[in-house]
């Protein structure tokens, strides 16, 4: 099966910080101990990717995936039933038509601490979603 997100993801995605449910990252560090982090700037990227926006200089989740790109993200809103993992191979983008995507393309709440746009834009090629009736893996 593809991997093409469909439009409840896109929606849970893209909604989970106004549900109240940030998303959570998770990569390895160079200890090999897990990096854990919320991310409210979290968002589809076309049909098959993430984006999120990186706020600082000086970052351990940025660290962690200069090393390892390879990442999980964690959707959950339990009151709704509703729970998604992805998994894929994250990168900094420094093409500036897909800064400008991932900067516009977060929540107001997150911009408004990165007035300066000082932040790095991610993007995760998703290799797999699983949960909630979703099992989707790359070809």
């Amino acid at each position: 099966m593809s991997l093409v997100l469909p439009d409840e993801i896109h929606a849970r995605v893209n909604g989970a910080l106004d549900e109240g449910f940030p998303m959570c990252m998770v990569a390895v560090g160079d200890d090999a101990q897990p990096v854990v982090s919320f991310r409210g700037s979290t968002q589809t990227f076309g049909d098959d990717a993430l984006a999120l926006w990186v706020r600082g200089e000086s970052s351990s989740t940025l660290n962690a995936i200069a090393k390892n790109p390879s990442v999980a993200l964690m959707y959950t809103n339990m009151p709704a039933r509703k729970f998604f993992i992805f998994r894929g191979q994250a990168a900094v983008t420094t093409d500036p038509g897909e800064r400008d995507q991932v900067w516009e393309g977060q929540h107001a709440l997150e911009k408004a601490r990165d007035t300066e746009r000082t932040g790095t834009a991610v993007v995760v090629r998703l290799d797999s979603v699983q949960g909630s009736g979703i099992d989707l893996k790359r070809d």
